[in-house]
């Protein structure tokens, strides 16, 4: 059965109108309105389908819920997978392993990067069943992906034009509004098309080493086909760390909940905080230092110490031997 993250329901019902039940709309899905939202908890299809007709019954004519919770959809909303795309040198490498990836919050579609001479075609297949439902979530899927493009490239980014199957239903408005580019419909398959080059062009905060820290974890995580909550903790803290060590507060912020309920799971789990900031700052350091040339004065700045001496001290005490060392043994 064909399954979508639990964090797309929760946010299309929090744009649901007024008038509707929510607790009835988190039934429906099988989820619990008072747990906090937890991504890697999936839905049925249908099901999920089910929910956005029944919210886009009272958008009608011209519907745009769904457009408004792609919009709203972060990097870090992803976990490694959203961190993996922003840290990527570019956006090929960013789409690179995202038809892999993508199967982590949707199992229901299937996606490629498709050379169209001087386009690039993001492809969307997901054929049936053949209802609204389906229609709305794909158009959300790739208005989703335009989403993280801006975050990770600037949002002034904007398609070339965006294609879908279906014909269009009352949310036209909504889409071009969005995307900012002509929206065909009656295409021969879901698609934003993006010019060549732009595919090339350093992202924002693009790092060859980090991309790759984030992607070798999201490979373990396929190969376990689930990451427990504490390395969910570990990842978020690796990718705030180049602006000093996060807060318990900021942390829990980004995958949202309150920091009561992360540290009452972190106890329930046995760990600490601060256990779980330095194992985040250990194999960042470790990845830097065996993989990139980064000074490491450098790579004490980005796996969040001041001063290089404090990095040195902590990573002895650590692995029982100095960053120059385990760096000296790394390369030979």
């Amino acid at each position: 059965m064909a399954q979508i993250s639990a964090l797309f329901a929760v946010r299309m019902i929090d744009q649901a109108g007024p008038d509707l039940d929510r607790a009835a709309l988190f039934r429906s899905c099988g989820l619990d309105m008072s747990s906090p939202p937890d991504p890697t908890v999936m839905v049925s299809d249908t099901d999920y389908y089910s929910l956005l007709e029944t919210i886009a019954e009272r958008e009608q004519p011209d519907i745009g819920f769904h457009i408004r919770v792609s919009q709203s959809i972060t990097c870090a909303d992803l976990g490694a997978v959203g961190l993996a795309w922003k840290s990527a040198p570019d956006l090929r490498r960013s789409f690179q392993r995202m038809d892999r990836y993508a199967r982590l919050y949707n199992t229901a579609s299937t996606f490629k990067l498709v050379d169209n001479g001087d386009t690039y075609l993001w492809t969307h297949k997901r054929t049936t069943p053949d209802r609204l439902g389906m229609y709305l979530s794909n158009e959300g899927a790739l208005a989703t992906y335009v989403s993280i493009c801006r975050e990770a490239t600037g949002a002034h980014n904007r398609p070339q034009s965006v294609q879908f199957r279906h014909r269009p239903f009352g949310s036209q408005k909504a889409l071009e509004t969005y995307f900012r580019c002509p929206v065909v419909f009656g295409a021969d398959i879901d698609a934003i098309v993006l010019p060549a080059e732009r595919l090339d062009m350093p992202n924002l905060v693009g790092d060859q080493s980090i991309w790759k820290f984030f992607s070798e974890h999201i490979e373990e995580t396929l190969a376990d086909d689930k990451v427990s909550f504490e390395r969910q903790i570990v990842l978020q803290i690796a990718d705030m760390l180049s602006d000093g060590v996060p807060p318990v507060t900021s942390v829990a912020a980004s995958l949202g909940m309150s920091v009561r309920t992360l540290q009452r799971r972190l106890a329930d789990a046995g760990v600490t905080y601060q256990h779980l900031v330095n194992q985040a700052r250990l194999e960042l350091a470790q990845s830097l230092m065996g993989g990139t040339r980064y000074s490491l004065a450098e790579i004490a700045f980005l796996t969040g110490f001041s001063e290089q001496s404090a990095f040195t001290r902590a990573f002895k005490r650590w692995v029982g031997k100095t960053p120059g060392a385990f760096r000296s043994e790394a390369r030979a």
